[in-house]
């Protein structure tokens, strides 16, 4: 007997649509593919980090990977959180028959799309930073552990920046290392050249050994030597070659400009290149990307214990006030106690100085903005009472039929 022939006409796409996304094999496909990505993510972690990690296997639609020295294309984490999403919420909350005895597995389901749906959220709208402050010290900023833009700025007559032209860090990041892009720096008297961007590198005087392997250009004795990307994506510290090219007449100026020349020290300002053009100075640097949160923090006192006997810390908390307008609050921040409000999360991070430099300790925060922060709890919130209704309705059910063969069966 010949097989159902399907009907390919557009007008039956629609019914085809339905039918694949609402397939159990679909679901079962999307679940084995799940454990593969995340087993092949899972041992990535160990060659190239956390981040990078998360990068390719989980954030992606689509990636490539090795498998017996064959390049095979597989789906992502995102794609297939995508695909199970739809499966779910037109098999389970679509297809399925509405009867009350289903009404838990239904609440259960409602739950763990909302838990797909929230890691969506996160995915695409959440932002994370940190903030460190010294006692005493009050911030509203956040800055980026891992996104560096390009900041060009006027300097006035004490050498403090006024408001800055700014190339954004997707933008910044996404130029090659043999490539050049030029930009109209407005409201700057000249335009802005990145002459190839390097993720990770560091620069050397020519008169190196190493310099010979460095293809860049020579400027005031140095070359930008790139160098393979960290683990630890926060430890990269990008390069680029920047001309800015007056709109008059006269030389370009050209930098090597360098993320290391960033101060990580919270209580000093970060180290820009100057230069002149037409009688007016400028600075431009590498800054990390950062932001403002609508009120400041304002460190009070900052809490270091130790285990007896070794450096390791046995506990670092955070007495600070929360300052907005005529209000001040008071609280603490502690390693699992963290700040939540207006939408952010303060986490009691770490602390410095960075690398054991001896010196007054700071604190840091780690700042999270997720509209999402709360859903995986109130999901398994919601699936934890479908569970719970469907398990009472199946143990009433249990006794029912139970008590009914009691009563059937024949008297002794």
């Amino acid at each position: 007997m010949a097989g159902k022939s399907i009907n390919w006409s557009p007008s039956n796409w629609p019914r085809l649509f339905y039918q694949f996304f609402t397939s159990f094999k679909v679901a079962t496909a999307v679940f084995v593919l799940m454990t593969l990505v995340t087993l092949l993510g899972t041992l990535a972690q160990v060659d190239h980090g956390l981040y990078a990690a998360k990068v390719k296997y989980f954030h992606s639609f689509f990636f490539t990977e090795k498998i017996f020295g064959i390049p095979v294309l597989l789906p992502g984490g995102l794609l297939l959180m995508i695909i199970l999403t739809i499966n779910m919420v037109l098999g389970a909350l679509v297809k399925v028959r509405k009867r009350w005895r289903g009404a838990g597995l239904l609440i259960s389901h409602f739950g763990m799309i909302m838990l797909l749906v929230g890691g969506f959220v996160t995915w695409a709208f959440a932002t994370d930073g940190y903030m460190a402050l010294y006692p005493g010290m009050s911030s509203n900023r956040v800055e980026s552990y891992r996104n560096w833009q390009l900041e060009v700025f006027p300097l006035d007559e004490n050498g403090k920046a006024k408001q800055a032209w700014i190339l954004p860090s997707d933008e910044l990041q996404s130029i090659r290392v043999d490539e050049q892009r030029s930009y109209d720096a407005d409201g700057l008297p000249f335009n802005v050249i990145v002459n190839g961007f390097t993720k990770n590198a560091t620069p050397i005087p020519v008169t190196a050994s190493a310099a010979s392997d460095a293809t860049g250009k020579e400027i005031d004795g140095f070359k930008l030597a790139p160098q393979d990307a960290s683990k630890e994506a926060e430890q990269n510290l990008p390069g680029a070659y920047v001309a800015f090219d007056p709109d008059g007449e006269g030389e370009n100026v050209e930098a090597i400009l360098w993320a290391g020349s960033y101060r990580f020290d919270p209580k000093e300002d970060p180290m820009p290149f100057q230069f002149t053009v037409d009688g007016q100075k400028y600075g431009a640097m590498l800054a990390k990307k950062s932001w403002h949160v609508p009120f400041e923090v304002r460190l009070d006192e900052f809490i270091f214990e130790r285990h007896p006997g070794v450096s390791t810390a046995r506990n670092f908390e955070s007495r600070v006030t929360r300052l907005e307008e005529e209000k001040e609050t008071s609280l603490e921040i502690k390693m699992n106690e963290p700040m939540r409000y207006v939408g952010y999360t303060f986490f009691q991070e770490s602390f410095g100085p960075p690398d054991g430099r001896p010196g007054e300790m700071f604190s840091q925060f780690a700042v999270a903005n997720n509209p999402a922060d709360q859903w995986p709890l109130w999901s398994l919130v919601v699936t934890g009472i479908g569970l719970g209704i469907h398990f009472c309705v199946m143990l009433v059910d249990f006794i029912i039929r139970s008590r009914r063969k009691t009563s059937a069966s024949p008297q002794s």
